[in-house]
């Protein structure tokens, strides 16, 4: 027999290793009883689930034997610790479109640790009882629209690394105890309702890395106490209400690569931030009093990206070299005081050729004059948004536009441009701003506009005046905009640039939209149509000298929102089809020469007076508007056709006189002799008797020599003024010459022929004169008709 002595010892052994498998089991059990009961309570609270991110939240659906099944394997559950089987670890349910409140039960999750309900629409307050959490590593509740302020059971929660409750309505201050946090890694509590002061304790959490308390209402200063952070990467305070000077301690965080400050802070930048901040990505101080000249070291920033520095008092140059990296996606200087005044300060145009992404070049309101370098065509292809407005800006626009194929807004108002757009601007087919009023523009507007642009508003100027430049000339159809609010650059946050709609001065065109482009040519000029963009809600032309009718081109701007097109000297009707754009909910036609009846649908039922005020002959529409009675149409067309049978009476009468006073010309012109006497003419007409010498001797006054109008080898011709019977005759008397041979004999028989001889080239003889002269010598002459200055053609 063999005798085992330690035999009850492995009894009960094995006794008491039962007794703790059945223990442990039980307190599973029990354990995965809580756990799966909070879960079920966080369901509870959601009242909307439209994604079914909670459909496998069921546990009676749940075909598995074991209780950890019933949750771990839920959406968005896991339950990780091997150490602690069964509890709950993490819960990750964000972008899954809940509506409801947070239960308070999730603070008997005592192993939780990632929390992330961000993007949903949850409302309600942070439950205090999260504080129990102190597993928690990452709590996540942005993007949600909850309220109240920050508990302060938080700061027990000492493990925390990441607390993310940015875009909520959370208000108060930020809590004392979040102090305990000293892990704490990752701080982002952007756009809500806080204020108070920034506390100085932030100095103390050493580990962060992070801290984003842009858009709130916190005041005061800027603690110099962050300059202990030495880890800091991204510090973004913009859109507070801050003020007084930036801590020069800020500078000498080099791992800096995210610094975003504002509003209202003044001093200025130091000049070697290149230098002290080597890993900065993005740089954003636009919205505060910043003066003196941008840092020429930041060129030294290799990785720099974003810089905006819009809206301060920045002064001087533009560092020739600030895009000589090559890195720059978003470069933002307007509305400072920054100048160009001559070609070698536009260098950093050229320096910024070298950005192959950039993305936005903002240059706007700032001293900018002389003429833009030909290297802006050389800019990166990738310009979404060109801004240059409101400098003094002069010359032509650089040829070579059609290379910006993806540029969206384009605004050159208010500088001193001249001459005609380029013909290559037909290609910028995305423009959505086109604003280029307020310049010098020449050469037509546009026939028609795009039906889908953002905004127009073709302020341009042909005529220049000492007191204002105004555009002179017709408006076939308007053009884009001002609304200096760049998406991109508000509140520092670089965004994809992603335009919908923008509010503008000045812009393009309609389903064939044209814009009439010049290009010079030695001497001559060679011009077409070319379409612009594409998405047209508002359209501003008002305030020029822009003349002819509406334009038939607002017809398909089937989106247009905005109308103004006053004080100018359009004319014509208003055309029916603005009642028709359904989308217009403001139009302006106020002192212009419009006539005829006002329509009566759409915009026009709620139209206001003042809005058509200033075009006198304009009738009819609502009762409202006090506009006098239209005429009927059957009285129109009477009027029409009264018109009608007057003009041609006026051009039958006018032709009918035209052709007498042509015929009466011509009559006198062929018939007519020049100083003919009615007196002369009776005496022509009758037969005379031979004249004696004495009456020829009195007529030509002697034959007088004043008197001699001609001399031939026949004899010499008088003029003479006869008087005869109380006739008076103008004549011209022909003494022949009897010394030649045989003039004598010849005479009688010839002037017998001569006398009834009628031919349109001969003279007719009136009488003749055959007698003795004052010597007793024989004298023959001939009385014939005078023709004064004539010629026998005529």
């Amino acid at each position: 027999m063999v005798y085992y002595p330690c035999s009850w010892k492995v009894k009960i052994l094995s006794l008491l290793a039962h007794i703790l498998l059945l223990t442990s089991s039980s307190l599973f059990t029990v354990n995965a009883n809580d756990d799966l009961s909070v879960l079920l309570s966080f369901k509870s609270s959601i009242t909307n689930d439209p994604r079914k991110a909670l459909s496998s939240w069921d546990v009676a659906g749940n075909g598995s034997s074991t209780p950890e099944a019933y949750y771990c394997q839920w959406n968005g559950v896991a339950c990780n610790n091997r150490r602690h089987p069964g509890h709950v670890t993490a819960i990750r349910l964000r972008d899954s479109g809940l509506t409801g409140t947070i239960s308070p039960q999730l603070g008997n999750l005592t192993r939780l640790q990632i929390l992330d309900l961000s993007n949903n629409n949850l409302i309600g307050k942070i439950p205090s009882n999260l504080g129990s959490c102190t597993k928690l590593v990452i709590m996540n509740l942005s993007m949600n629209y909850l309220n109240g302020s920050i508990p302060d059971d938080l700061g027990h929660l000492s493990k925390l690394n990441i607390f993310n409750i940015r875009h909520n309505n959370i208000t108060g201050n930020i809590p004392m105890s979040l102090s305990n946090l000293t892990r704490l890694t990752d701080l982002t509590m952007e756009n809500n309702n806080l204020q108070g002061l920034i506390p100085s304790w932030f100095g103390n959490l050493t580990m962060l890395k992070a801290i984003d308390l842009a858009i709130n209402s916190f005041g005061g200063h800027i603690p110099g106490y962050l300059g202990k952070l030495t880890e800091l990467a991204i510090l973004m305070m913009q859109g507070n209400r801050l003020e007084g000077l930036l801590p020069q301690s800020i500078f000498n965080i080099s791992s800096i690569e995210h610094l975003d400050i504002g509003m209202n802070l003044s001093g200025s930048l130091i000049l070697d931030i290149g230098f002290k901040l080597p890993k900065l990505k993005f740089l954003s101080t636009f919205m505060n009093h910043f003066d003196g000249p941008i840092p020429s070291s930041l060129s030294n920033s290799s990785a720099l990206e974003y810089l905006i520095m819009h809206e301060n008092r920045y002064h001087g140059l533009i560092p020739r070299d600030i895009g000589v990296h090559g890195n720059l996606k978003l470069f933002s200087v307007g509305h400072n005081e920054l100048q160009a005044t001559k070609p070698t300060d536009w260098d950093f145009l050229t320096s910024l050729t070298n950005c192959s992404n950039l993305g936005s070049l903002n240059l706007y309101e700032n001293n900018l004059v002389g003429v833009m370098p030909a290297t802006f065509a050389n800019l990166s292809q990738e310009l979404v948004w060109l801004r240059l407005h409101r400098n003094q800006i002069s010359g032509t626009i650089p040829d070579g536009l059609a290379v910006f194929q993806k540029l969206t807004e384009f605004t050159l108002h208010d500088n001193l441009f001249t001459g005609t757009l380029p013909l290559d601007i037909d290609r910028l087919s995305n423009l959505v701003p086109l604003d280029l009023s307020h310049n010098r523009f020449e050469g037509p507007i546009p026939e028609s506009l795009e039906a889908t642009m953002v905004a127009a508003d073709m302020a341009n100027h042909g005529t220049v005046t000492e007191d204002n430049d105004m555009v002179v000339g017709t408006v076939i159809s308007p053009m884009i905009m001002t609304d200096d609010a760049d998406p991109s650059m508000m509140l520092g946050v670089a965004a994809a640039p992603s335009m919908a709609t923008v509010v503008l001065s000045m812009s393009t065109v309609a389903t064939t939209s044209e814009f009439v482009g010049c290009v010079s040519k030695n001497r001559s000029r060679e011009c077409k149509p070319f379409p612009l963009s594409k998405k047209l809600c508002f359209l501003y032309f008002q305030g020029n000298l822009l003349q002819g009718q509406i334009p038939k081109g607002l017809n398909t701007l089937v989106v247009l929102e905005n109308l103004d097109l006053s004080s100018n000297n359009f004319t014509g009707p208003i055309p029916e089809f603005l009642g028709n754009i359904w989308s217009l909910n403001y139009l302006n036609l106020s002192f212009n020469n419009l006539s005829g009846p006002v329509p009566k649908t759409g915009i026009f039922r709620n139209v206001m007076i003042s809005t058509l005020q200033g075009n006198s002959m304009l009738c009819g529409g609502l009762p409202l508007l006090q506009l006098p009675s239209c005429p009927s149409i059957d009285s129109h067309q009477a009027v029409q056709h009264r018109l009608r049978i007057l003009i041609f009476c006026i051009i039958g009468t006018s032709i009918f006189l035209f052709g007498c006073a042509i015929t009466a010309y011509c009559y006198i012109k062929t018939r007519g002799k020049p100083y003919v006497h009615t007196q002369r003419h009776r005496f022509l007409s009758q037969n005379h008797e031979r004249i004696s010498y004495a009456d020829l001797h009195a007529a030509t006054q002697s034959f007088s020599p004043a008197n001699l109008i001609g001399s031939g080898s026949f004899g010499n011709v008088y003029i003479g003024t006869l008087i005869m019977d109380d006739d008076l005759a103008t004549v011209a008397i022909k003494v022949l010459d009897l010394g030649r041979q045989g003039a004598s004999r010849s005479f009688f028989t010839e002037c017998d022929a001569l006398r009834r001889i009628r031919h349109r080239k001969l003279v007719k003889v009136i009488t003749v004169c055959s007698s003795l002269d004052h010597n007793g010598e024989e004298f023959k002459a001939l009385v014939l008709e005078f023709i004064c200055n004539g010629s026998l053609d005529e």
